[in-house]
C-alpha cells in the first residue's frame, strides 16, 4: 500500500514538473558558442590552434510544491526520472538531453537531442543543441546537417549561424564560415563573439591583417574578454612583440599563465635568455606550475646550465608527485 502511495505521488510529481516546464525553453546559448586558439602554451601544441568550450554551466534545481527552482536537488536526475514516466515527450527529451550536454556528457545528449528533434522537429534549438554536441564531438559533417535543419526553420537563429561558421571553421571552408559569421552579424552587430570568431577564421586561414582587424574590433567592444585577448597576445608573438603579447596574455589569464607563455614562445624562438627570465617568474609565481617547470628546465638545459636545470627538474618531480597525492581521494570518516 505504501509503495503505491509513492509510486502515485512520484507521477504527480513528474506531471507537475511538467506543466512548469511546458511553456519554458532551453536558456541562452551564448556560454557554448566561443572559441579560442589556446589558453595556455603547450610545446605539442607550438604551432597548432583549437577551438574550446567555456566551463561547463551545471544548474541545481530543488521542487517545493510541485515547482523546480534553483537550490538543492541536481536537475538532471529530475529529468532522468521524468524521461522514465513520459518517454515520448519531446519537452523532456530535449531538457534531459541539455542537462547531459552542459555536463559534457556528449554521447547521451546526443541520444537524447535526437529523440527530441524526431519528437518535435519543429523546435529549433534542439536542433542547434544537437548540432553543438556532435560538433563536440567532432562530428562535422553531422552537426552542419542538424544545424542547417535550424536556419531553415529560423533563417535568423543566431546562435545557429554562429554554431555553422565554427563547424565549417573546423572543415576548412573558411568563405563558408565567414558568409555565417556576417549573417550572425547584420542580426546581432555589436557581438564581440561574433567579431572574434570572424578574427580567428582568418587567422586560419593566414590572414594576419584581417585577423587583426576583427579581433581589435572585438577587443574594442569587451576589452575584458578573456578569449579575444589570447588570441590578440598570439599574433603579438607571431611579430615578435612580446611585450604587448604579455600584456594581453595577463589579461587573458593572469600574470603567472603570461610569463608561462611568452617564456615558452620565446624559449621556441630561440631567445634562450628572455625566455629564462620570464620563467623563473612564471615559476616564483607559480610553484607547482608542471608546464612552466619543463619550459624552465628545457630552456637551461639548451643554454648549458645543465646543473641549474637538474635542480629545476627535482623541483618539477616533486611538484608532479604532490599534484598526484593531492587526486587521491581521501578516506570517508
Amino acid at each position: 500500500m505504501k509503495g503505491a502511495r509513492r509510486w502515485h505521488g512520484r507521477t504527480l510529481l513528474g506531471l507537475m514538473i511538467l506543466v512548469v516546464f511546458l511553456g519554458t525553453g532551453c536558456t541562452t546559448l551564448r556560454s557554448g558558442l566561443r572559441k579560442l586558439l589556446v589558453v595556455e602554451v603547450k610545446p605539442k601544441e607550438a604551432e597548432g590552434r583549437r577551438f574550446a568550450t567555456d566551463v561547463p554551466v551545471r544548474p541545481r534545481v530543488e521542487v517545493v510544491n510541485g515547482v523546480p527552482s534553483e537550490g538543492k536537488g541536481d536537475v538532471l536526475s529530475v529529468y532522468q526520472e521524468l524521461a522514465m514516466l513520459r518517454p515520448e515527450d519531446p519537452l523532456v527529451r530535449f531538457h534531459l538531453g541539455k542537462a547531459y550536454l552542459e555536463r559534457g556528457l556528449l554521447d547521451q545528449a546526443i541520444f537524447e537531442l535526437d529523440m527530441a528533434t524526431s519528437l518535435d522537429p519543429k523546435r529549433a534549438e534542439g536542433f542547434v543543441l544537437l548540432g553543438r554536441a556532435l560538433r563536440l564531438k567532432g562530428q562535422y559533417d553531422l552537426a552542419i546537417a542538424k544545424l542547417r535543419a535550424a536556419t531553415v526553420l529560423d533563417p535568423n537563429y543566431v546562435e545557429a549561424l554562429i554554431e555553422l561558421g565554427i563547424c565549417w571553421d573546423q572543415r576548412g571552408f573558411y568563405e563558408r564560415a565567414r558568409q555565417a559569421y556576417r549573417h550572425a552579424l547584420r542580426l546581432r552587430p555589436k557581438d564581440p563573439d561574433i567579431y572574434n570568431n570572424l578574427g580567428v577564421s582568418y587567422l586560419y586561414e593566414g590572414d594576419i591583417e584581417s585577423a587583426l582587424k576583427y579581433l581589435k574590433r572585438a577587443w574594442q567592444l569587451d576589452p575584458t574578454n578573456s578569449q579575444t585577448n589570447n588570441n590578440l597576445a598570439l599574433i603579438a608573438a607571431r611579430r615578435r612583440q612580446y611585450d604587448l603579447a604579455f600584456e594581453y596574455f595577463a589579461r587573458a589569464h593572469g600574470a603567472a599563465v603570461a610569463h608561462s607563455n611568452v617564456g615558452y614562445l620565446l624559449l621556441r624562438d630561440g631567445e634562450l635568455e628572455k625566455a629564462i627570465v620570464h620563467l623563473r617568474e612564471a615559476v616564483r609565481l607559480r610553484p607547482n606550475s608542471l608546464r612552466a617547470l619543463a619550459h624552465l628546465e628545457s630552456a637551461l638545459r639548451l643554454s648549458g646550465r645543465v646543473a641549474e636545470a637538474e635542480q629545476v627538474h627535482a623541483q618539477y618531480l616533486k611538484a608532479q608527485s604532490t599534484k598526484v597525492l593531492s587526486s587521491v581521494p581521501s578516506p570517508n570518516r
